[in-house]
């Protein structure tokens, strides 16, 4: 059975809305997802697979939860990249033995 991708999600108590969109721009760049804490949002290219779009799901609340936690503030913008990143990996990880 298809799951239904989810139009929000809650991160340490905090509701945060997720939308499906295109052409996402984060610095001059296309991105597949994009996480902005001030909105309360989480953005998703849609043309992505189901599969793919979760993966990004994951990416980007990692990034929401780095920022809740304070550690955005202490790690470089490549080493916060490279933590959402693994958190992804180590997620694909347990969803095929869960």
């Amino acid at each position: 059975m298809k799951r239904k991708f989810p139009s929000s999600i809650t991160i340490m108590g905090r509701k945060l809305k997720v939308k499906q969109g295109t052409g996402l721009v984060y610095q001059g760049q296309q991105v597949l997802g994009l996480c902005d804490y001030d909105k309360k949002m989480i953005y998703i290219e849609k043309s992505q697979t189901d599969e793919s779009k979760y993966d990004t799901l994951i990416h980007e609340a990692t990034h929401y939860f780095l920022i809740l936690a304070g550690l955005d503030q202490r790690i470089s913008e490549s080493e916060n990249e490279i933590y959402c990143q693994l958190i992804t990996a180590f997620f694909n990880d347990l969803k095929k033995v869960l």
